[in-house]
C-alpha cells in the first residue's frame, strides 16, 4: 500500500508537471543570460572556486521533469540548493524529489554537492553568489535549511503557506534574513494549476549575485526519473 501512494503521487505529480509545460509558451517571460556572466566550461568539479556557506548552486537536470520545469519557467536551470558547509566536504541542502534511493523520498535534503552535480543528473551547473548578504546572514540562512531537512517536498502555489520545493525552500530562508529579497514569481493559470509559481530562473541575475562558475557536461543523457 505504501509503495502504491508513493506511485500514485509521483504519478499525480508528473500530470501537474505536464500541464505546467503545456502552459510554457504562454506564460513564461524567458530567460536571459546574466550580461558578464562566465561561459559555460567543460564540466570539472576540480576546476570549482573555492566555494562559500550561502553559495547557491543551480543545475540543468537530465530527466524528463527538468526539461518541464525549464519549459514552464522559461530557464536555464531547473532545480537550485544552498551550499550549508565547505569543510570537510562541500553539502547542499535542497528540497527534490530523489527516487534513485532505494526507499523514495520527497523533501528537504542534504547532497554533497559531488552527488548534486553528478553528470548522470545534471546537463549544465553553475554557483552564483549573493553579495547582498553578509555572512552573518548565510549562516543564519543555512541554520534555518538545517532546520528544514526531511521535510517534505510539497509543490504548491505562492499563496499556500505549506509549499516547500527547491525555490521556495531556499526564498523563504533568504526573506526572513532579507525583507527586501523579492524574485520573480511567474503566473500559472490553467485548470488544474492556478497561482503563483517560483522558478530557478529568478534567482539567475538577481540584483547584487555574482555567478563565479558555469560547467557543462558534454554527453548528458535524458532519464525518465524523478530527479530535478
Amino acid at each position: 500500500p505504501c509503495r502504491t501512494r508513493r506511485i500514485m503521487k509521483h504519478k499525480a505529480r508528473a500530470v501537474a508537471l505536464a500541464t505546467l509545460a503545456a502552459t510554457a509558451l504562454l506564460c513564461a517571460h524567458g530567460w536571459r543570460a546574466k550580461e558578464g556572466a562566465p561561459p559555460f566550461l567543460p564540466a570539472d568539479l576540480s576546476a570549482l572556486p573555492p566555494l562559500q556557506t550561502g553559495d547557491w548552486v543551480l543545475r540543468s537536470g537530465t530527466d524528463t521533469d527538468s526539461h518541464i520545469i525549464r519549459q514552464a519557467g522559461g530557464g536555464e536551470f531547473s532545480h537550485i540548493g544552498m551550499v550549508v558547509a565547505t569543510s570537510p566536504e562541500i553539502l547542499v541542502i535542497h528540497a527534490t524529489t530523489d527516487e534513485r534511493q532505494q526507499t523514495p523520498s520527497d523533501g528537504v535534503l542534504l547532497t554533497p554537492l559531488t552527488a548534486f552535480f553528478a553528470p548522470d543528473r545534471t546537463q549544465k551547473y553553475a554557483v552564483i553568489r549573493p553579495q547582498f548578504l553578509s555572512d552573518a546572514q548565510k549562516q543564519a540562512i543555512a541554520q534555518a535549511l538545517y532546520a528544514k531537512i526531511n521535510q517534505a517536498f510539497v509543490l504548491s502555489e505562492r499563496n499556500d503557506d505549506k509549499h516547500l520545493y527547491c525555490t521556495t525552500l531556499l526564498a523563504d530562508a533568504i526573506g526572513a534574513v532579507s525583507a527586501d529579497f523579492a524574485p520573480r514569481w511567474q503566473r500559472i493559470s490553467v485548470p488544474v494549476f492556478k497561482g503563483e509559481y517560483l522558478f530557478p530562473d529568478a534567482f539567475v541575475g538577481y540584483p547584487q549575485t555574482q555567478i563565479v562558475y558555469q560547467g557543462a557536461y558534454e554527453s548528458a543523457q535524458p532519464t525518465t526519473s524523478g530527479k530535478q
